[in-house]
Formats: C-alpha cells, sequence, structure tokens
C-alpha cells in the first residue's frame, strides 16, 4: 500500500504528501491501476472527487500528492504531473442492484477468461488470485450491465478498520470498462482516463457487496461508463462515473 507523510499540514495552506503505487497494484503492464492511483489521490481531498489520470502512473516511484484546500489536487513525479483531481458533485444514474447471488453466478461468464488485454491486472486480471489481486470478474446481467459478487479482505482495510478509498476506487474501475467491452465489442487495450466518485457509506471487510458497471455512451475512441457498489440490502455505498480512452 501506498505510504504517506504530510510535509506540511498547517490548515489552510497546501500540504504535500509522499506516496507510491506499488508493482503489484499495476493496471496495465508497468503502470499503476488507475482507479487505484484515484482514490490515492481523492483521499487527500474528500469523499467526492474527479480525477484525471494524465500519464501512465509509475510504480515503485516515490511520488508527491499536492493538495490545495480550495478542493483541488496533483500527483507529481518530479517535474511530470501525473493525474489532477479536484472536489465536485457527481451527478450520476445508478440502478438498481441485483442480487448477491446472481452476481456470483454472473462471475462465471466474465470476458477475461477468454480474452483479457492486461491479465495482470490488479483488479481484474485473471492472471492473479485470492489474495494476490482483487479478482472482480463481472459478468452480464443485462444489456451492457455487468456485475460481480465480491467480499472484501482484511488486507483492504485501513486504520480507521474500512475498506481504504485506494481499493473502492479500484474496484468502482474495471468493472465499468467490461461492461464497455461486452456491450460495444471494444478490441485492444482502453485505459481510464477520468473518474468521478462519491463515497456514500463504509465498506468493511468480510461482508458481502455487489460491484456493478453499466454503459453510459461512446464517442469516438471515448467511452463512458457508470459503476457502483452495493450492501446486501441494495444500498449504494460508493459509485463513480468515468470515461475510457481506446489505445490500440
Amino acid at each position: 500500500m501506498p505510504h504517506s507523510n504530510t510535509a506540511h499540514s498547517l490548515e489552510n495552506e497546501t500540504t504535500i504528501h509522499t506516496a507510491s503505487v506499488a508493482s503489484r497494484f499495476c493496471g496495465p503492464p508497468e503502470s499503476g491501476n488507475g482507479g487505484y492511483t484515484v482514490g490515492m489521490i481523492g483521499k487527500r481531498l474528500g469523499q467526492e472527487v474527479e480525477v484525471t489520470l494524465k500519464r501512465p502512473v509509475p510504480v515503485d516511484e516515490t511520488m508527491q500528492v499536492v493538495a490545495d484546500p480550495a478542493g483541488v489536487a496533483a500527483l507529481l513525479h518530479g517535474d511530470a504531473e501525473i493525474a489532477s483531481a479536484r472536489v465536485v458533485e457527481l451527478d450520476l444514474d445508478v440502478p438498481e442492484a441485483v442480487t448477491f447471488s446472481r452476481a456470483a453466478v454472473a462471475r462465471a461468464n466474465y470476458p477475461g477468461y477468454q480474452n483479457h488485454p492486461f491479465p495482470n491486472c490488479y483488479v481484474c486480471g485473471t492472471h492473479r488470485c485470492s489474495g494476490d489481486g482483487m479478482c472482480l470478474f463481472t459478468g452480464e446481467v443485462g444489456e451492457g450491465v455487468v456485475a460481480s459478487s465480491w467480499v472484501p479482505t482484511a488486507e483492504f482495510v485501513n486504520e480507521e478498520g474500512i475498506v481504504a478509498p485506494e481499493f473502492i476506487c479500484a474496484a468502482l474501475d474495471c468493472p465499468g470498462a467490461w461492461a464497455l467491452i461486452t456491450r460495444y465489442g471494444i478490441e485492444g487495450p482502453f485505459v481510464l482516463g477520468r473518474m468521478t466518485y462519491r463515497l456514500e457509506k463504509p465498506i468493511h471487510a468480510g461482508e458481502q457487496y455487489v460491484v456493478m458497471g453499466w454503459t453510459r455512451g461512446r464517442e469516438g475512441r471515448k467511452s463512458f461508463c457508470g459503476t457502483a457498489i452495493y450492501d446486501t440490502e441494495g444500498e449504494a455505498c460508493a459509485v463513480a462515473s468515468a470515461t475510457w480512452f481506446q489505445i490500440g
């Protein structure tokens, strides 16, 4: 997990936090998972944040999250700006959840079993096993809608005893991509460009959740989707909208 130390923490002043993404938390090869990185930056601003990824995220490198009290932040690696973030209000229509059992069955139809652009992805890679990756394998549950069951483990928990924003945003990442792949038949790799998320309820290790992704349209090489994590009551714990860019 990333480490962080506040270099300057005076109220109403810019703060600088050291951060890193271990190679274990990759998306594409040699690049940090987009959702994980979004959460790593966004937690410095609050519960409702938009993060734009501008470059591949270096792994096993020391970076800085520079956060301004005005509600903006940047992830820097040397002189390069890897990502920017700002506090926003998320406007997103969220569908009703499917049941945990239906989401569990949907995992068997995960298209990544047959063809996966990034099989070592920490979130959805088929070369990962339980304990090594999140294993969020989403299968179709409706037109342009995919779902997976999820029981977070203790390794995802932060010092407050709840699942950390890095892992919540990671879980909100790849399911949207697989909804787009399933609906539009997108071939070749594509990557997360922007995510806007809202954390609504704490997520706890050992409890049952449903993660869903759904399509929201496509324009050229840009595709748009939504994702959500639901508890067993069908209430949304975290939601996000995202823009993906086809690179192949």
